[in-house]
């Protein structure tokens, strides 16, 4: 089958930048709390994915690949091609080689179509896999997660089932479940930084039952389905940088903590009554007892952006809002170092992107 290629804008973020206007130039700085909002950019736009690589932030949102340089004193995010497609991740190789999973979701189930480029998205091209095998059409390709110190191999998840690359996401082979089980498209996968043989994932079934697995050398050594009550759906986990005992589990109603490798687990913010999702979740670059937690609301509602911290890994919270922001529903949440604060990148449903600064003891 011959390759279709796709024109991106030219990328100028990896040449020099000309000092020009954004569109926010003449943002003014809101302060709340200790944080402080010094832009918002791509508004309009629902950001599924914010991902880090190098001096980049890249971001896969509905409408195609966006990035920015981190240092940049231009604030925008620049499209990278893929205009009018929803792009569910995305996986910089490099800088400059990226693969990207569109997925679209119709009556009889979801489709999955990954790109490539080597060229900071000038060029793109239908990238064809074996991802879903036959049964392709129920495999919606949701989370690229690298497999660290193999920078060709590669995990994603589909509906209920991780699969593993060896050859830059080209052949794929399930290390967890079957290609074409019942479930939610949109599964979250991570491997465990000080484990690379440990992964974990997590989503929803096809009747809303969430659930959480961790496989150790591609055998299941843990399931939990009733540690949130249904309907549930997990969200996001974060490994904690000191213990990789320690992680935390953003649901559908709640956000979870294991410190023993989920032999227990504690609920740090119990959010049942209201269905409030925990998307972003980040820990301080200056302080790992910091915590941070965003919410999304259910059913399409307005909402003011709000971000919630903790001194103590998450024994208590305080919340802080920017209510002129309507569209805060928060999808995904990074954590950067800069000298003494840290710099918080937010992905927001139809939002576009925030940057917070945060200064502990502030």
């Amino acid at each position: 089958m011959k390759s279709k290629f796709f024109k991106g804008a030219v990328y100028a973020l990896l040449v020099p930048l000309l000092a020009s206007c954004s569109d926010d130039s003449d943002f003014t700085p809101i302060q709340s709390g200790p944080f402080k909002l010094i832009s918002h950019t791509l508004k309009g736009v629902k950001v599924n994915e914010l991902i880090l690589k190098g001096d980049m932030i890249f971001a896969a949102t509905e409408d195609g690949v966006y990035g920015r340089q981190v240092n940049s004193p231009d604030i925008r995010f620049i499209t990278m091609g893929l205009k009018g497609k929803n792009i569910r991740d995305i996986h910089p190789f490099t800088v400059s080689e990226i693969l990207a999973s569109e997925v679209t979701f119709s009556s009889e189930g979801s489709q999955t179509q990954l790109y490539r480029t080597g060229n900071a998205g000038t060029d793109w091209e239908e990238y064809e896999t074996n991802f879903g095998d036959s049964l392709a059409d129920a495999d919606g390709l949701g989370d690229f997660e690298p497999v660290p110190s193999q920078p060709n191999h590669l995990y994603a998840s589909g509906n209920r089932v991780v699969a593993k690359s060896t050859d830059k996401g080209k052949t794929w082979e399930p290390v967890w479940g079957e290609w074409g089980m019942a479930g939610t498209a949109d599964m979250i996968l991570k491997v465990n930084p000080k484990k690379p043989d440990e992964i974990w994932a997590g989503g929803q079934g096809n009747i809303e039952n969430g659930y959480l697995v961790k496989v150790t050398g591609n055998e299941e050594t843990g399931y939990w389905d009733d540690l949130v009550p249904n309907p549930t759906v997990v969200k996001e986990l974060v490994f904690d940088r000191e213990n990789p005992q320690t992680m935390y589990v953003g649901w559908e109603g709640a956000l979870a903590k294991t410190v023993d490798n989920g032999i227990t687990w504690t609920t740090l913010i119990d959010r049942t009554g209201t269905k409030d999702f925990y998307f972003g979740i980040g820990i301080s670059t200056q302080d790992p007892n910091i915590l941070f937690a965003g919410r999304w609301l259910k059913g399409g509602i307005s909402q003011a952006l709000e971000l919630s911290f903790s001194k103590d890994k998450g024994a208590t919270w305080e919340s802080h809002s920017f209510p002129h922001i309507t569209e805060g529903g928060i999808l995904d949440l990074k954590v950067i170092r800069q000298g003494n604060m840290d710099r918080i990148f937010v992905g927001l449903d139809k939002g576009g992107i925030v940057e917070l600064q945060f200064k502990p003891g502030q």
